[in-house]
């Protein structure tokens, strides 16, 4: 499989600081052998392993693109500096959870999310079901505390949504909410640790992932 490397870190601060078509087109090349080209084959090893792994799923890949969006630039280049991946099942996209791979001149994370654009619909089926029972989520709050390889990520309201227990008031009060690692490019050995890494940090947040993608829909909890 084709890896990272330390012309990919060099590409990428290189792209942060000359971001203009210009630059980037005379080395498009270096940025498919680079950047793109081992950012899609490590999606498509994680996906074949999820298809595989929980094949009652229907699994969805997208990567990003490296052009951002003409209406949202905001005074910043028309390159992005970074790729991403997201992997979800089942559902819609945006009304999915989502597991996420990013690479940056910085560093990398990984992890899984709850998030969409506008209402956060997965949030809201998220606080009725907890305010419904919160004994399932306090399960795998706890199961996140035992460990040091993810943390709670997400931006919260300035006041509660809601009150709930202890260990879940900092999870309801998320706009969105992400259990995220992110490493420097100096953690692992890039050309051969990373896949694994990254995979079996899947595998640990799939009952996090199978909770969230069961959520009933919000007209659900209406009638209960």
């Amino acid at each position: 499989m084709t890896t990272y490397s330390e012309q990919t870190v060099e590409f990428l601060w290189n792209l942060r600081f000359n971001n203009s078509r210009e630059w980037f087109q005379a080395r498009k090349a270096d940025y498919e052998a680079l950047m793109l080209r081992p950012t899609k084959e490590l999606a498509g090893a994680l996906f074949e392993h999820l298809r595989d792994k929980y094949p009652k799923h229907d699994w969805n890949l997208h990567i990003s693109r490296i052009y951002r969006d003409a209406r949202r630039l905001y005074g910043r280049g028309p390159m992005n500096d970074h790729l991403w991946f997201t992997l979800w099942a089942d559902r819609e996209e945006g009304s999915a959870p989502a597991f996420w791979f990013s690479f940056f001149p910085e560093g990398w994370d990984f992890g899984m999310g709850c998030w969409s654009g506008g209402k956060n619909t997965v949030m809201e089926r998220f606080r009725a079901q907890v305010k419904l029972d919160p004994a399932p989520a306090e399960q795998l709050a706890k199961k996140l505390e035992k460990q040091d390889v993810f943390v709670l990520g997400g931006d919260s309201y300035k006041k509660h949504r809601m009150e709930t227990t202890p260990l879940l008031q900092s999870w309801v009060d998320k706009k969105w909410l992400g259990f995220q690692h992110r490493g420097d490019h100096g953690e692992l050995d890039l050309s051969e640790r990373l896949l694994p890494f990254v995979r079996d940090g899947l595998d640990w947040l799939m009952p996090f992932y199978a909770y969230f993608l069961a959520l009933p829909e919000l007209e659900e909890y209406v009638s209960l």
